[in-house]
């Protein structure tokens, strides 16, 4: 009952928010229902649900998929792009129950700009359910002082700890992201970018580390594209993953999504 109403919640807010019903397998192109799509992605360790901030039938989406692991006997974790790792603590008061709804709300205002009840079902399930929330982002001053300076603006241990590669070591990276952004203002944009992809990346490893549980990542398409941070996670753990993207990514790869970008997109 809980799980309708924290949907109804959610449908209310955004009208007629429905689930996707087809989903695109990028190995052999077949058209597979969520079901199918199920049953595959509750063997991998890390599972990426690439989003457009704010869009209802995604932000639901994640709730339907982070349900049916749970009811599957799935430990899982969910780390979110919403915030910042350095506002851990916040997380940890919410899903042990020692943060009332108004600070909490209040708090994630801070730091993301997203209204609340789009994450709402998300955040009540996580905390009725006493799943982990992980705050994997970077600082947005960070990023922006390196957009604007270079990666003189961090400190070379900090990057170390990370394992920051530049943009330079990684052409698709680079393609991906000269495609979606340049400004003479953000002369160091690849830079920001792929140092919050190396910190998102950086809290999911560690985060891995939790034995037997699975790593469900809510992240912006960019972010969640293979060529990010999945590429770089594996590369560091060898973590098996799977990653789902709306049929919107093609808008920032400039071309038709395959199996390199996704393992299965949804129109």
């Amino acid at each position: 009952m809980k799980r309708v109403l924290i949907c109804c919640a959610l449908l209310f807010f955004t009208g007629c928010a429905t689930l996707p019903a087809d989903f695109i397998d990028m190995n052999d192109h077949q058209t597979l229902g969520l079901d199918a799509v199920m049953d595959d992605i509750s063997r991998e360790r890390v599972i990426y649900i690439g989003e457009i901030h704010g869009t209802s039938s995604i932000h639901l989406l994640q709730l339907e998929i982070i349900t049916r692991l749970r009811q599957g006997g799935k430990n899982l974790v969910i780390a979110l792009e919403a915030f910042p790792f350095s506002k851990q603590a916040i997380l940890d008061r919410w899903t042990k129950g020692s943060l009332d709804r108004y600070d909490f709300e209040r708090a994630y205002g801070e730091v993301w700009n997203i209204p609340f009840e789009y994450y709402e079902g998300i955040f009540d399930f996580a905390k009725e359910q006493r799943i982990p929330l992980i705050a994997m982002n970077a600082e947005d001053e960070m990023i922006l002082a390196v957009s604007k300076k270079g990666l003189e603006a961090v400190h070379g241990d900090f990057l170390r700890m990370i394992k920051f590669t530049d943009c330079s070591t990684d052409i698709a990276y680079k393609r991906m992201l000269t495609n979606r952004y340049h400004s003479a203002e953000f002369p160091f944009f690849c830079e920001g970018q792929r140092l919050r992809d190396s910190v998102m990346a950086f809290n999911i490893t560690k985060a891995l580390n939790r034995e037997d549980y699975t790593v469900v990542v809510l992240a912006g398409i960019a972010h969640a594209s293979k060529v990010a941070v999945p590429g770089m996670v594996q590369r560091q753990t060898g973590a098996a993953y799977k990653v789902l993207l709306p049929g919107e990514v093609r808008h920032l790869i400039n071309r038709s999504p395959d199996r390199d970008i996704a393992d299965y997109i949804w129109y």
